[in-house]
């Protein structure tokens, strides 16, 4: 698993439970981390961020339309 800035990994023991925050991107993908104590460590949950599509971009994932960025700056301007 590649690691990114600013993830934060969980250890999955229940005695242990320590955490740690990425400080930069890792350089190769490997299994996943492990904790000082030996244990797996999982990425902590965050919930997901949902946001309104515009009119344009709607249209376009339901006609499977791919549209230029150009067009979709102009439309955040109006």
């Amino acid at each position: 698993m590649i690691m990114r800035k600013d993830q934060r990994s969980r250890c999955q023991n229940p005695n242990c439970r320590g955490e740690i925050d990425v400080m930069t991107n890792s350089g190769e993908e490997d299994s996943n981390a492990r904790c000082h104590c030996g244990a797996k460590m999982k990425k902590v949950y965050s919930k997901p961020v949902f946001r309104e599509l515009s009119r344009l971009e709607a249209i376009a994932r339901v006609g499977d339309v791919t549209i230029p960025k150009s067009d979709l700056a102009l439309q955040n301007r109006e």
